[in-house]
């Protein structure tokens, strides 16, 4: 050190304060003078006031702070998720789902397999061809089966299949209204 002398004057006394005289700490909170427990001020009428402010306080900061949670999850589904209303035709055809029910068909049997003809005007026609001419017809389209293995399942020589599938396709043609020899 340089040689002054450093030399400490404690502080004035302070004065005392009276009991009655609240008190308040460095965090803001207020201290009961000495000998007092709290509350004995209060009338009847007002603590249950304060009750009852405490707990109207209490409800509504839950009620906002729900209101909040609600809020904040549609923003997030709203970012998730697209409203029907706003779908494209083609996505809203992806999605829809129709019941099928056998009134609604004409069943044709070929080949171990069965046919469902939901139109009533081909349903028509085919009932009008010949039962071979119709069965040739219903695997070749339906059941894309080559003339040659439908030669080999109704044992007939591929030509005579292949004839049979070109008439058969000119009558349904005629019936159904178009021109034969297109």
């Amino acid at each position: 050190m340089s040689g002054k002398k450093f030399t400490h004057n404690p502080p004035a006394a302070k004065p005392k304060r009276p009991s009655a005289e609240r008190v308040v700490s460095e965090r803001g909170r207020k201290e009961l003078p000495p000998g007092t427990k709290g509350g004995e001020n209060l009338k009847p009428d007002r603590h249950y006031e304060h009750k009852q402010h405490a707990f109207d306080s209490y409800c509504k900061r839950s009620i906002k702070n729900e209101a909040m949670n609600a809020y904040t999850q549609l923003r997030k589904r709203s970012r998730r998720e697209v409203s029907l209303s706003e779908l494209p035709e083609d996505a809203m055809a992806q999605l829809a789902v129709y019941d099928r029910y056998s009134w609604e068909y004409t069943t044709f049997p070929v080949g171990g397999a069965v046919i469902l003809i939901e139109d009533d005007r081909l349903a028509e026609a085919l009932n009008a061809l010949p039962q071979d001419n119709r069965d040739i017809f219903l695997m070749y389209w339906f059941l894309d089966m080559a003339d040659r293995e439908i030669a080999e399942y109704m044992n007939m020589a591929r030509r005579t299949v292949n004839t049979r599938r070109q008439k058969a396709y000119r009558l349904l043609k005629e019936l159904m209204g178009g021109e034969a020899d297109d």
